[in-house]
């Protein structure tokens, strides 16, 4: 919507100037015609409601609004702010970033064993994954509050307490089992890279979070390239370590770093802001509880089962990129679309696009890892569909992302621990009836499952325009 349309010659009734009275006090300095259309939604008014009282419908009557406002202040893009371009480098680098620990996972194997490994990864994934994004969140909120002190110290002290939680866990996990003080070092270390890399991926710094982890990567391809001797997997797991406590030490240094203007008299709202994450939280546990849970039991399987996951880890940036280019084309088709049944049709097709690119890039990548499990052959038909579950896996991420950016919780959380605990009771009950390996078959029907119900939630509230300021 141009300023300029304020101009024009206006219409409607004094029911329409009796709302403006009422909403523009609740509106920002700078307000347009989204932000109306959000506050009206946020009152309960449907377009049904809105044609019945005020001729028009949400849109209509949100642009009508805007045209009547007093001119205000055009908010400008805050310094530093991304270009497009550069922001899909980054997002497209943290897939490879995520991937860094797997690399270092052969020469694990072979200094702990496989069931320490395997006991170890599932402790220090689950952890890292959880905790990482509970704190990721509140640090977002409170810097959206404008409080970046209070999310750099939320950074320093959560990521300090993430450390001393993984040393209890894995300690009390080697006491049962095998693996000893390795598997404690093991724990510490991935769930340390974990933490530190969401710090220094959200102040941006992943190309040097990129320096940090060549060495580690370096080494863990070239000890899988010689045939995981176990004579030569020492430098791959001191890289690994290193490789860990320079990441801390540089996430440390980045909210240190952190500063802002001082407001003493601002009021506390961190432990709201942690309270606020829990759904977020409990999100992020139950959807690794579904992976892990299928996941582990291929850490120690043949090669072609074993390294299937690759390309969905390798994708992950691809998915964060298209679910924020998604929210930044629905936000330009918001503002020029007219009704509101138009928008929520154009916007369903870009995200099935989103979705559709989002995947093929995923497929693309499976494709390739098939061609080299095939040329080496062994390549398998149970290979075949474990990566048709996690490129399933990789679309029902991508309308996650979308879901929890609309709010959506309730559902995404009721959809996802119903989908989980079904897929346990089938792996469990149906598996042996699909041997070998029919925990595969179990897990492609539960990928499937879990895409087809979100994509049925967003088809529900894609026309809603909150999500979208």
């Amino acid at each position: 919507m141009n300023p300029g349309d304020r101009a024009r010659p206006l219409r409607g009734g004094d029911t329409v100037a009796d709302l403006l009275t009422t909403l523009e006090p609740d509106l920002p300095a700078a307000a347009d015609e989204l932000q109306i259309a959000t506050l009206l939604e946020r009152r309960g008014l449907t377009d049904e409601e809105a044609t019945a009282r005020y001729g028009r419908d949400v849109f209509a009557l949100s642009r009508e609004l805007f045209r009547r406002l007093p001119p205000r202040p055009v908010q400008e893009p805050p310094p530093g702010t991304t270009t497009p371009r550069s922001r899909a480098a980054r997002l497209l680098s943290h897939g490879p970033l995520y991937a860094v620990p797997s690399l270092v996972y052969p020469a694990v194997l072979v200094a702990l064993g496989g069931p320490a490994l395997v006991r170890g990864m599932l402790l220090a994934t689950s952890l890292g994954w959880v905790w990482g994004m509970g704190t990721s969140v509140a640090a977002y909120r409170l810097l959206g509050q404008g409080r970046p002190r209070a999310a750099a110290r939320l950074w320093r002290r959560l990521t300090l307490l993430g450390l001393g939680v993984a040393v209890a866990d894995a300690a009390l996990l080697a006491t049962t089992g095998d693996g000893g003080a390795g598997l404690v070092a093991f724990v510490v270390a991935q769930v340390g890279y974990q933490l530190a890399s969401g710090t220094m991926l959200f102040y941006g710094l992943e190309w040097r979070l990129a320096l940090i982890a060549l060495p580690a990567a370096g080494l863990g391809v070239t000890y899988i390239l010689l045939g995981f001797d176990p004579d030569r997997a020492a430098p791959a797991l001191l890289a690994g370590a290193v490789t860990s406590a320079l990441a801390l030490g540089a996430a440390w240094w980045a909210t240190r770093a952190r500063g802002g203007t001082a407001r003493p008299n601002r009021p506390n709202t961190v432990r709201p802001t942690l309270i606020g994450t829990l759904p977020c939280v409990v999100y992020a546990m139950l959807s690794a509880l579904f992976l892990m849970f299928n996941s582990a039991r291929f850490i120690t399987a043949p090669l072609d089962l074993a390294i299937t996951v690759a390309p969905l880890v390798l994708g992950m940036g691809v998915l964060e990129w298209r679910s924020h280019r998604f929210h930044d084309q629905a936000v330009t088709l918001l503002r020029r679309t007219s009704a509101t049944a138009e928008f929520r049709r154009r916007a369903w097709l870009l995200l099935l696009r989103e979705l559709g690119v989002s995947m093929l890039v995923l497929a693309v990548l499976g494709a390739l890892l098939l061609g080299v499990l095939a040329a080496a052959g062994v390549l398998t038909p149970r290979a075949v569909l474990l990566l048709g579950a996690y490129l399933l896996l990789g679309g029902a991420y991508f309308a996650g992302y979308i879901l929890v950016n609309h709010g959506e919780f309730r559902w995404i959380l009721t959809v996802v621990g119903v989908v989980a605990v079904l897929d346990i009771a089938a792996t469990l009950s149906l598996s042996s009836r699909f041997a070998p390996y029919g925990e595969v078959p179990v897990f492609l029907a539960g990928c499937l499952t879990l895409l087809v119900l979100f994509l049925t939630a967003l088809r529900q509230n894609i026309g809603r325009v909150a999500p979208y300021r």
